[in-house]
């Protein structure tokens, strides 16, 4: 670049736009194409009076381009964060995937473990659930665990996480919880899925969860947390049985 004004070429001209025609961000490239620049050569001590017509081309050229790939990471880094989500969740249900489950469990169990919270985990299963997709369809069935989902999302907080671990099977962690809260929002559960009907009024059937819960023990793992309230959860579902048999 010259430090004596030569072939002085207008910034307002319009030069960028001729650079790039066409294009939906066009407009908005060119902004920020210009207030790139303009820092740089401000940085720099320079202003565009120091450029030749050729220089100024060459160096728009440039910052053009830069603001495209800044674009282009942008979208991608979007699209990342899209299929990330779309890989973390169930397919059917608003909640995350059993893989995802335990990595975000994993996470929460590693703050518990500094901080020394409390955290209870609600393993569930759906009673009745087979029946009644053998009965009604699966389209009966898949409306069901949507219904099941929107129960528990009433009634845990934001900062809770939900996950389905297959099937008709569901857990939730509460964070900064005890024992006593967790068993009552168990009981929320159950009593708000009992009160729905599903299929016609004249077939129409109802479900029940049984569910299980456990308080995290200090140095536990995930996976040893997990099993321990799904045992709970099939304590209840035996006594249950026994109680209908």
């Amino acid at each position: 670049m010259s430090d004596t004004p030569s072939g002085h070429q207008n910034w307002t001209s319009g030069k960028v736009l001729q650079l790039y025609p066409g294009g939906g961000n066009h407009d908005r490239t060119s902004d920020s194409v210009r207030a790139s620049l303009n820092t740089f050569l401000n940085a720099s001590g320079w202003s565009v009076d120091d450029l030749t017509p050729n220089q100024l081309h060459m160096l728009v050229g440039l910052m053009t381009e830069r603001q495209n790939l800044l674009e282009t990471v942008q979208s991608l880094n979007a699209a990342l964060d899209q299929a990330r989500d779309i890989a973390d969740h169930d397919p059917l249900l608003p909640v995350y995937n059993r893989r995802a489950f335990m990595r975000e469990l994993a996470k929460q169990i590693s703050f518990c473990e500094r901080y020394g919270t409390t955290v209870c985990l609600v393993y569930m299963d759906l009673d009745y659930f087979k029946a009644l997709n053998d009965s009604l369809g699966h389209s009966t069935g898949d409306m069901a665990l949507k219904s099941f989902v929107s129960i528990i999302k009433k009634h845990v907080r934001q900062s809770d996480l939900v996950g389905r671990m297959g099937g008709d099977e569901f857990a939730v962690l509460l964070l900064n919880a005890e024992e006593e809260q967790a068993a009552q929002k168990a009981g929320f559960f159950s009593d708000d899925l009992k009160e729905m009907e599903f299929g016609e009024a004249n077939a129409a059937m109802t479900l029940d969860v049984s569910c299980g819960v456990a308080v995290w023990e200090r140095g536990e793992t995930p996976e040893h947390f997990i099993e321990r309230a799904d045992e709970a959860m099939y304590i209840q579902k035996r006594l249950k049985n026994k109680a209908r048999a």
